[in-house]
């Protein structure tokens, strides 16, 4: 039988996880990336590299 999977991906403010599920729902891997924040001195606001991100989801 062919093995058939579905991955969720979490594209979030501080990190990006991808989890790996099999065709009975089962999770079967997990990753996680977070990434760092910068704090431009101004209440309220966060920023981040922008390379930081990308190579988590990509």
């Amino acid at each position: 039988m062919e093995k058939m999977y579905v991955l969720a991906i979490d594209q979030g403010t501080t990190s990006s996880r991808a989890i790996l599920f099999n065709r009975e729902g089962h999770m079967v891997g997990v990753a996680q990336r977070e990434f760092t924040q910068i704090f431009p001195g101004r209440a309220g606001w966060s920023t981040m590299p922008w390379r930081s991100g990308r190579p988590s989801s990509a």
